[in-house]
């Protein structure tokens, strides 16, 4: 990508005036790292960014956390899981200079990332396993999608590639069945929001469903309302009723649908082997003639055939171009709109869309385009957000006009560009942000920032932040020792389009997987998710809430999972510690569920506490410590 330093003065600090074009319209450029009085604390080019607003509000950032508290840090923050006591105490006895970095490198290797940033993605992608809406329709097949997300950030499958995938996946090729389906399941992306599928008007359906892509692949990619546009031109950003409808033809090319009358029915790919089909022609044609020798041959080809490997993504329709909808009404119709991108985004010359395709092909390459100026920051600005609570840009899903201007533009740039120059790979991406002096500050800011800069919209220090529920759930799972890293979870046994049923959510919860695998359904929900302000599925959601509420410590003092895993955490510590004492045992409890070193204030209370109990029952004692840990803010937040 060319950079041009020139365009540097156009784009402004959240406290400048609004430069005449939209910041976000503008190509990102590199600047020099500011220059900074504190020269001896940046440890990565994007430092001297933080330091130079933070030296101009007149503060200084704050001193570096310690080992336990980085090593606890960046296993929740990249795998989602706390460390084990011997992972916590490897690392602090690690007295190499290059520890921290072998530590980030070793958590980027393992299976764990890609579970724990693969359901971020998943939260941007609405991903559900059921319909929602007015039918709750089972998503069978949408597994598949989740685990091609996990799979894509675990291989660190470039971020290009990925938008590309999993826009126009299935029009891909591909050099073996194993590619195709990899390929085709990426674009489940388009299949898995939300449907009104009991719609009595097949043609305001289809156009609904055109809709949601459109407004999702905009605040997904582009950070940009694009479905604001579909009653008339968008009244803050420069995207016209007439760029609506030009995409709009792309994805009225685009068949998400099998049939659109009530209750209508998703596509879904036969991706099976050619003997497998073959095989399956062969049972049709034989079960026609309907005979006792026929029997045996069917049988005998039914024995060890798999299920059809179904795959539920878009395909193509015969293209068609679209008119205006005047004020989004499909029964009053304007000029017709060739199918094209955005003027004002792609400008005029544009790539011209194939007779025989919808052109999703087309507007993924431009979407991935380094060229492109919303892309590489909007992701740059995500993984920003997910590592420390708030974005660049606060408004993560929102480049637009009505949304926040970054903090820092200059270091928004730097990472785009950091992004693309290192081959749009995220765990490079990872490693310069981790590596920085800025993620390794301690949360013991002195009062006077925390008074100046509430909002750490300075990045002056790292502001705790609670654990989403997932992690929560997992966390307490898997310092009990009931948390089963190979499973990948209970399966939702409901074929294509048939109703899902919510009563199982209770039997799902029990099993000990990682929540990324639990099936997610739209409607219903599960009490521990919910009450830790899981998303809402059925839209994009770049920014989770985080709200504290009583129901939460009610939660945690009430649920079976706390119970079962804090009875099952107090076998385990009497099995594994016969001989030691109630303070040694409650240090190991500490340091186990908290992953720091215990006070003599702490333990003696501790003591006091287990001596409350009664000597035959020291099970309920230590159950009972192990519910009030796993209950502490400490225990819930990442500091």
């Amino acid at each position: 990508m060319i950079r041009n330093s020139t365009l540097a003065v156009a784009l402004f600090a959240a406290t400048s005036a609004p430069a005449a074009e939209p910041w976000s319209l503008q190509p990102p450029t590199e600047q020099p790292p500011p220059t900074v009085s504190d020269t001896g604390w940046p440890l990565k080019p994007l430092d001297h960014f933080i330091l130079s607003r933070i030296e101009t509000a007149g503060q200084h950032p704050t001193e570096g956390a310690g080992r336990q508290t980085l090593v606890r840090r960046a296993y929740l923050d990249l795998h989602g899981l706390p460390p084990t006591t011997e992972q916590t105490q490897a690392f602090v006895a690690d007295d190499r200079t290059d520890a921290w970095e072998r530590l980030i490198d070793a958590l980027l290797a393992s299976p764990r990332y890609g579970e724990r940033w693969g359901r971020h993605w998943l939260d941007i992608a609405r991903y559900s396993d059921s319909n929602g809406m007015d039918e709750n329709i089972a998503h069978p097949q949408a597994h598949r999608y989740r685990d091609y997300v996990i799979a894509a950030f675990n291989d660190d499958k470039p971020f290009d590639q990925f938008v590309i995938e999993q826009l126009a996946g299935d029009l891909l090729p591909a050099r073996d069945l194993e590619q195709t389906r990899e390929q085709t399941i990426a674009a489940g992306f388009l299949s898995v929001g939300p449907k009104m599928l009991a719609c009595d008007d097949p043609d305001k359906m289809r156009r609904d469903i055109v809709d949601e892509q459109i407004d999702t692949t905009g605040r997904a990619f582009l950070g940009l309302t694009l479905g604001c546009a579909r009653c008339h031109d968008h009244k803050f950003d420069p995207v016209s009723i007439e760029d609506y409808y030009g995409l709009a033809g792309i994805f009225m090319s685009t068949k998400t649908l099998t049939k659109y009358s009530v209750v209508a029915e998703f596509h879904q790919h036969d991706l099976s082997t050619l003997l497998d089909k073959a095989k399956r022609e062969q049972i049709a044609a034989l079960e026609k003639r309907k005979n006792p020798i026929t029997g045996k041959e069917i049988d005998r080809l039914r024995k060890d055939l798999p299920p059809r490997f179904e795959v539920m993504a878009v395909t193509e329709y015969p293209t068609e171009d679209s008119q205006v909808h005047l004020r989004g009404d499909y029964r009053t119709l304007g000029d017709s709109v060739p199918r094209r991108l955005p003027l004002a985004l792609a400008g005029g010359d544009q790539p011209a869309m194939p007779a025989g395709q919808s052109g999703r092909l087309e507007l993924a390459h431009w979407i991935a385009s380094p060229g492109n100026p919303f892309t590489a920051r909007v992701i740059a600005n995500r993984i920003w957000r997910w590592h420390f609570g708030r974005g660049i840009v606060a408004t993560t899903d929102n480049f637009g006009t009505l949304g926040e201007a970054p903090s820092h533009p200059g270091l928004l740039d730097h990472l785009a560009l950091t992004l693309i120059e290192n081959r749009w790979s995220i765990k490079a991406l990872h490693r310069e942000i981790m590596n920085s002096a800025t993620y390794q500050q301690s949360s013991l800011a002195e009062y006077e920032l925390k008074q100046a800069d509430p909002e750490n919209r300075l990045f002056a220090r790292w502001l705790p932040r609670r654990a989403e529920s997932e992690v929560i759930r997992d966390s307490i799972l898997f310092k009990s020792d009931r948390l089963d890293l190979t499973s990948r979870g209970p399966d939702l046994v409901v074929r294509s389009n048939k109703y899902v049923d919510g009563a199982k959510l209770a039997e799902y919860h029990a099993e000990p997987c990682r929540t990324v695998y639990l099936p997610v359904l739209r409607s219903s929900g599960y009490d521990a998710q919910n009450a830790f302000d899981f998303p809402d599925p059925a839209v994009i959601c770049g920014h989770r809430r985080t709200s504290s509420a009583t129901p939460q410590a009610l939660f945690l003092m009430n649920s079976p999972l706390v119970h079962k895993s804090s009875d099952n955490y107090a076998r385990l510590l009497l099995h594994m510690t016969p001989d030691k004492s109630t303070t040694e045992r409650a240090a190991y409890t500490i340091l186990h569920i908290l992953g720091r070193d215990s006070s003599d204030d702490e333990l003696q209370r501790a003591e006091s506490f287990i001596d409350d109990y009664p000597p035959d029952d020291e099970i309920a004692a230590w159950a009972a410590f192990a519910r009030v840990l796993f209950s502490t803010n400490e225990f819930l937040y990442i500091e």
